[in-house]
Parts: C-alpha cells; sequence; structure tokens
C-alpha cells in the first residue's frame, strides 16, 4: 500500500497543473494573417464571437484592455454577442466602450433570434454606434484602402423550410451582400455559421469570419480541435481556426463565453485577430 501511494500521490500532484491548464478560462488572443494584393497597408481587425454576455472583469476590464492592446482598425462581432438566457447587461458594457472607439460591425447569432427580442437588440447595437448588418454591406475606408463590410443574419431569422437546409430568406441576404462586390476592393462577410462552406467558398468574399462552434468545447492540442459543435456535430472540421476555402479565407473564432454547465477544454475564450497585409510584404 505505500508503495502505492508513493507513486499515487506524484502523479495526483502532477494531474493537477495539467488540470488547471485545460480548464483555464483567461482571455487569450489568437492570431491569423491573410496576404492579398487588394490592399497596400495593413489593416487589422478583431473578431468578436459568442459573449453570451460574458463579463470578463469589472466592467468588462479584461476584455476591453484585450482588444485595445491590438489596436484594431475594425472589430467585427459576428452573432452570439447577447444572448436568450443571460441578462445583457454584458454585452452593453463592452458596447460601451467599443462603439466609441472603432468602427463597429455585426451580424446576429442563433441566441439574439432565441431570446425573442432580436429587434430590440439590433436597436441596442444601433444605439452605442455598430452598424448592424442584415444582408447589407458599407464601404469603409482604413489607413487610406477601401474595405467592404457585408454581412448576414443567422439562419434562425428565418423561415424553416421543410427538406430546405437553408432558407431562401438567407440565400437572399448573400446574394444581396454578393451583388456588392467589384472584384477589387478588399471584402469581409460576417456569418454566424462556419459550415456554411459550400456557400463562403464561390461567394467571391475575400475573408469570411464566424464563431458558433465554441471552439468544440473540448480540444486536445495537437490531436482534437474539437470534439462537439452545434450544426456540425462530433469532431466538427470547422471548430476554429483559418481555413482555406479556394480564394476565399474562413477564419472561426471559438468565443468568449464562459458557461460552468459546459467546461472549456484546452479551449479558453478568445479575442482573435486578423492582419489583412499586401501579398508581397513579410507579414507583420
Amino acid at each position: 500500500m505505500k508503495k502505492r501511494l508513493k507513486i499515487l500521490i506524484p502523479m495526483a500532484l502532477a494531474l493537477v497543473p495539467l488540470s488547471v491548464w485545460a480548464l483555464w478560462t483567461g482571455l487569450t488572443v489568437r492570431a491569423y494573417e491573410v496576404p492579398t494584393e487588394k490592399v497596400t497597408e495593413k489593416i487589422r481587425i478583431v473578431l468578436l464571437t459568442d459573449l453570451h454576455s460574458t463579463v470578463h472583469g469589472g466592467g468588462q476590464s479584461k476584455l476591453i484592455a484585450k482588444i485595445r492592446e491590438q489596436a484594431p482598425d475594425l472589430i467585427l462581432l459576428s452573432g452570439d454577442i447577447a444572448d436568450d438566457e443571460t441578462p445583457i447587461e454584458g454585452t452593453k458594457l463592452l458596447l460601451t466602450v467599443i462603439g466609441r472607439e472603432y468602427p463597429c460591425f455585426y451580424v446576429t447569432g442563433n441566441h439574439e433570434f432565441w431570446s425573442g427580442e432580436v429587434e430590440s437588440i439590433k436597436e441596442l447595437f444601433r444605439s452605442y454606434g455598430v452598424t448592424v448588418l442584415e444582408g447589407t454591406g458599407e464601404t469603409v475606408e482604413v489607413n487610406g484602402q477601401k474595405v467592404l463590410v457585408c454581412g448576414v443574419d443567422d439562419p434562425n431569422s428565418f423561415e424553416t423550410f421543410f427538406g430546405q437546409t437553408v432558407s431562401p430568406g438567407w440565400a437572399d441576404q448573400l446574394a444581396g451582400c454578393e451583388a456588392l462586390l467589384d472584384g477589387e476592393t478588399f471584402s469581409v462577410l460576417l456569418s454566424h455559421r462556419p459550415e456554411r462552406v459550400e456557400d463562403y467558398e464561390v461567394s467571391g468574399f475575400d475573408l469570411v469570419v464566424s464563431g458558433h462552434a465554441h471552439g468544440g468545447q473540448v480540444r486536445i492540442p495537437g490531436l482534437l480541435n474539437g470534439l462537439l459543435a452545434p450544426h456540425q456535430g462530433f469532431f466538427p472540421k470547422y471548430a476554429g481556426g483559418q481555413y482555406h476555402l479556394g480564394g476565399t479565407e474562413l477564419v472561426v473564432s471559438r468565443g468568449l463565453s464562459i458557461n460552468p454547465r459546459l467546461p472549456r477544454v484546452f479551449n479558453p475564450p478568445e479575442v482573435v485577430v486578423i492582419d489583412i497585409y499586401p501579398r508581397d510584404l513579410l507579414p507583420f
């Protein structure tokens, strides 16, 4: 028995820091790079998704500090920033700051629709100076160059049609965004669902940004990128990361929410940074 204890106790102690690391929910920053011939100066985007009104530090201080550290040119909010169950105060705390300091663009996620108050949520975002995209787009100037930012509502906003995986309403919104492309301006599409790759890869957009998958909830670094994600099931292909879809880059955030009922394993909440840079220059 004593020999077993001598072996088991050190093993148990060794597992403690591993468990702490696995379940750590402190904010992290994950960076991606997209080279293109369509810009002459670097553009930095911060992507925020799936906050679900989670509060990171008093008054969202930790999240806001992480965002400011990145010095973004644009902030993209790709759905589920508000929630259908969690009070919306955490969302307001974030918008109070970023809506004043940065150009911000937002599309809905499924949970905003599940709340039954999606229109009032959209008006809330607008009241903080955030541009709400609903099958629409806006051309903005960043560092002396134009960027087209478009977005579509989450599919939950449309009536479900029997036998159809994409409602005509969602497809119409995407078509409306595609009609704004000119082939010369760098273009970004905000769409909450990452699994719609068949639509994205033929859309003509240079960059698509999504969330929704929550990083597959459970990860094993180097072995398993995600265990389970909504609308993708087990071992989701698009749990989080950067994916090359022909001429389109898809960046999927692992999100910002913390839910004690659904622990994140080796999967901390993240602020995503995307640097768009001229192809003939080295990455910044």
